[in-house]
């Protein structure tokens, strides 16, 4: 693995040792649970520009409508930390769109935030399936279990039964879905609709959210925009831009640069990702820091294991 990858990896683990002390959390609620997305490698670094370009199993987390634009059989894990928001998630993926027509994954982690403050922990379920409609439209659905615990009185919103939780139930316990759509008109090009917890549930555990993209896939580059609306979380109509670019060094290292704006919170954030590539695996780290007097860093770890079947022969590079 190269220098930089190495390198990277040293500031993972440092900040793992940050969120591990007793330091309290230096972000607000909003900053540090960053609309309860599953933060994946690939979508860090791409400054969460994903919705149009990202397949394997970034697809069960961000558009399972992009399952069927790839034919994988892949198991990855995932772990991820914040320092200043002391937050920590671990959990994995795995997705089929090689052996049939109707593609599918799973998905999940358990997270925790500020233990010694807020003391939010989740648990956050997917499973997603996807139909192709011919070699350029495809429509997918994801359902979403999630269940958050929070003592009372440390919601986003002040001490209530909605923002702060209950002595004796979680905060947040339930189903919900998403719904996605992707269209191939030529060759490379993706453009892509997702809505996000379509159940409404009314609540920033689970914000109902709107995002469209547009991206391009090449063999050896990709590059994304994306267009998020969240209806929830600031109880008015906020707005989240994403763009994100990816090059492919000597077939093996996957580099990735994003930027997005998020108006809720009024911040600019940078990304970066790294990573080696092989046959049969990958392993990929990214990282996010935002531009702000405020900041907070993200960072992202993912090992994926390329399965090999009669119906799947992978190339080098994995899919987008």
């Amino acid at each position: 693995m190269s220098r930089p990858v190495s390198a990277l990896a040293f500031l993972m683990v440092f900040a793992a040792a940050r969120v591990a002390s007793a330091d309290p959390s230096s972000t607000s609620p909003e900053q540090g649970y960053d609309l309860g997305d599953i933060q994946h490698p690939r979508g860090l670094s791409m400054g969460g520009a994903q919705v149009a370009t990202g397949t394997s199993t970034s697809a069960v987390l961000y558009n399972p409508a992009n399952l069927p634009f790839s034919r994988v059989y892949h198991f990855e894990g995932l772990a991820a930390w914040s320092p200043e928001a002391r937050r920590q998630s671990y959990g994995g993926a795995v997705a089929d769109s090689s052996t049939s027509k109707i593609t599918g994954g799973l998905g999940g982690t358990w997270s925790v935030m500020d233990p010694d403050g807020a003391k939010r922990t989740w648990i956050d379920l997917r499973v997603a399936a996807a139909y192709p409609l011919g070699d350029k439209l495809a429509i997918g659905i994801a359902g979403r279990y999630l269940r958050l615990e929070a003592p009372p009185g440390f919601g986003p919103f002040g001490g209530s039964r909605v923002s702060g939780g209950t002595p004796d139930g979680a905060a947040f316990n339930r189903i919900t879905f998403d719904a996605g759509l992707t269209v191939a008109p030529i060759e490379g090009l993706k453009i892509a609709v997702l809505g996000r917890n379509l159940t409404n549930p009314g609540s920033s555990y689970a914000p109902t959210v709107l995002v469209g993209g547009v991206g391009y896939a090449a063999s050896v580059f990709a590059i994304e925009s994306d267009f998020l609306v969240d209806f929830t979380t600031f109880g008015t109509a906020k707005t989240r831009t994403m763009v994100g670019g990816e090059v492919f060094i000597a077939d093996h290292f996957p580099i990735r640069l994003g930027y997005r704006y998020d108006d809720g919170m009024k911040l600019h954030s940078a990304s970066l990702g790294l990573g080696y590539v092989d046959k049969k695996f990958s392993v990929e780290l990214s990282g996010r820091r935002d531009l702000a007097s405020n900041p907070a860093t993200m960072i992202s770890l993912g090992l994926r294991y390329f399965y090999e079947n009669a119906a799947a022969h992978e190339d080098p590079q994995p899919e987008f």
